[in-house]
């Protein structure tokens, strides 16, 4: 089996299913190609995008995370982990992956 980690962020309380933007769940699935969850949330962290040569197409999403407290937790997370969201807190939180899949689709250059 294997430990299965999302994405959340805190500030604006929507998450990001792997399942969503077809990778898989563990950490090691979602690493590492084009179109994975960490190529996701560079984007949506990216801070200046637009200004130069390299910078990617526009999405509304792109930069929408930057400066926001982000958690990637697996669902062994324990109550003394540094970053801990209890299953209390994430049952409020709204899941963007379909949204998250666009942005990756527009930016790679997949067309539907």
């Amino acid at each position: 089996m294997g430990q299965y980690h999302k994405v959340y962020n805190i500030d604006k309380k929507v998450m990001i299913n792997a399942h969503g933007i077809n990778n898989g769940l563990k950490l090691v699935e979602q690493i590492g190609h084009d179109h994975s969850t960490s190529t996701a949330l560079f984007l949506l962290l990216a801070n200046s995008n637009g200004r130069g040569g390299g910078d990617v197409d526009e999405h509304y999403l792109i930069g929408s995370w930057a400066g926001d407290r982000i958690v990637i937790q697996g669902d062994y997370a324990e109550e003394g982990d540094k970053a801990f969201i209890s299953d209390r807190e994430i049952e409020g939180y709204l899941d963007i992956s379909e949204a998250v899949n666009d942005m990756l689709n527009k930016t790679m250059g997949v067309t539907a």
